[in-house]
């Protein structure tokens, strides 16, 4: 095998394309994007193509899984994401830790919004956001916490 055959290889698993195309169809319809980063390895969990898709949304990095990696750590790549200009909440899903603290960061980000509307006699204005992350990095479980109920199905396969 030589090298030009290497670069023909198809990698990106098919739903990860399906889920990008559905995020660029729809991130029009959303105020702030909310990443899920696995805390023991959020350089290795983070798709790339977010960062382009979403460059002119605000975002939320969340480190999940926290309680997975050391204290010591989690604020590192909590220092390191806030200084590449990203709001960052350090969260354990599954237990429901920091997921008030994401609540608090989009609120806070679309304070503005949501003044401009109430001036002009808006009662209930909603933040709303997409969760997005590879898989494995806890996005069902957030959601079904944050909702208090099974929304999202949790399983070892995308969907």
């Amino acid at each position: 095998m030589d090298k030009s055959d290497l670069t023909n290889i198809q990698w990106y698993p098919g739903h990860m394309t399906k889920a990008l195309r559905m995020m660029r169809e729809n991130l029009q319809l959303v105020d702030v994007l909310i990443e899920l980063l696995d805390a023991r390895i959020p350089n290795s969990s983070k798709n790339p193509d977010i960062d382009e898709l979403a460059k002119h949304k605000k975002r939320i990095v969340v480190l999940n899984k926290a309680d997975l990696a050391s204290d010591g750590a989690n604020a590192r790549w909590k220092a390191y994401y806030e200084g590449l200009g990203f709001e960052v909440a350090v969260t354990n899903a599954g237990a429901g830790a920091g997921l008030k603290q994401v609540e608090g960061l989009a609120r806070q980000m679309m304070a503005e919004k949501v003044a401009r509307a109430k001036a002009r006699g808006r009662l209930l204005v909603p933040v709303r956001a997409m969760i997005v992350g590879v898989p494995n990095v806890g996005k069902s479980t957030m959601i079904n916490r944050y909702a208090g109920k099974n929304m999202a199905k949790v399983a070892d396969k995308p969907g």
